[in-house]
């Protein structure tokens, strides 16, 4: 029987820190999915360099520490040129191997000592790979851990149910021992129906969700459930939306910068390039018009607007750049 525990409702009364604005917290498990060429790895390729340096990523604030990636997706030519453009656009310095980041790349020479190491898991048990990320976390409990995608390191059938709950508990038991580290890993979609075409991610983030593989199990058992796909026909504009376990979450819309013909990242798609007002439901659009170019939010909350609207229209704005804020006054950006 539990003694008695008087300061249960004294502790743990706050959400642990957000290692991404908005997105994802320390202790987390997250998952992105997206289309094959949506450019979800450049994306954690940018988000790497973010997190290493505490930069801002795509509008949204980043905390520093260090992150580990274990890629199945990429050459080391492709990854390291990606890390190199990010790395020159931002001026910041290359990252320090391993100190800093931990690469294990399935697709370079099998003498580099991540290749060799990820190679010799990859032939081991179940217990052994999860053995492996432990040893990394142990030497960077803070680390960021990106698995792109997850299957690929343990082998699993996204389709059967029993395995993937087997993986993610033990997944949930080695977290649980580092409580500020985030492990986020990545998955695939089915292949798009020609007839009834994919969810819009922007308006329908669940909806859109249950298009990945295995997504109801998957999903269900992530933190954090991000998606990751091309706005509408626009082949420039990505959109990343989905679901926090117990937070709102509210879409972000980028586009890929590029050096020359060559992708360096991503960054926040500047409202004046969107077809706005894309980005706000209709009833979002009526509130919006009821505002004027600048306010506060004591002044509309509940007399102009329903309190719980404008505070979400507020933090959708923000997500989508139209609105921007300074002094507690809130400017829109743009006229819709």
């Amino acid at each position: 029987m539990l003694k008695p525990d008087r300061s249960f409702f004294d502790r743990n009364t706050e959400e642990r820190p957000e290692i991404i604005e908005g997105l994802i917290r320390e202790g987390q498990l997250a998952v992105l999915g997206g289309p094959f060429g949506v450019g979800k790895s450049p994306a954690l390729a940018h988000l790497t360099v973010s997190v290493l340096n505490g930069m801002p990523w795509c509008g949204r604030k980043v905390k520093k520490r260090p992150v580990a990636v274990i890629d199945f997706e990429n050459s080391a030519a492709t990854y390291i040129a990606n890390v190199k453009r990010i790395c020159n656009r931002l001026n910041v310095e290359f990252p320090k191997v391993p100190d800093e980041l931990e690469v294990y790349m399935e697709q370079d020479s099998p003498d580099q000592p991540g290749t060799k190491k990820l190679l010799e898991v990859l032939k081991a048990t179940p217990a052994n790979k999860l053995e492996f990320i432990r040893e990394i976390l142990e030497g960077k409990p803070n680390a960021l851990v990106i698995i792109d995608p997850l299957e690929m390191l343990f082998r699993i059938d996204t389709l059967k149910k029993l395995s993937i709950l087997a993986l993610y508990t033990e997944i949930r038991i080695l977290l649980a021992n580092f409580p500020r580290a985030v492990l986020l890993t990545t998955f695939n979609l089915r292949k798009q129906d020609r007839r009834t075409g994919r969810p819009n991610l922007l308006y329908k983030p669940r909806t859109w969700l249950e298009e990945i593989c295995g997504s109801l199990d998957i999903m269900n058992r992530s933190d954090v459930r991000l998606g990751m796909d091309f706005l509408d026909e626009n082949e420039e504009i990505r959109v990343i939306n989905g679901v926090r376990r117990g937070e709102e979450m509210y879409p972000l819309l980028i586009r890929p910068v590029r050096d020359q013909d060559n992708l360096s990242g991503f960054e926040q798609c500047p409202p004046s390039e969107l077809d706005l007002p894309c980005g706000l439901t209709n009833k979002q659009r009526e509130h919006w018009e009821k505002l004027p170019q600048k306010f506060r939010f004591e002044e509309f909350a509940d007399k102009g607007v329903p309190r719980a609207s404008l505070h979400r229209l507020i933090k959708r704005g923000k997500s989508l750049g139209i609105l921007d804020e300074q002094n507690g006054y809130w400017t829109k950006v743009v006229k819709l």
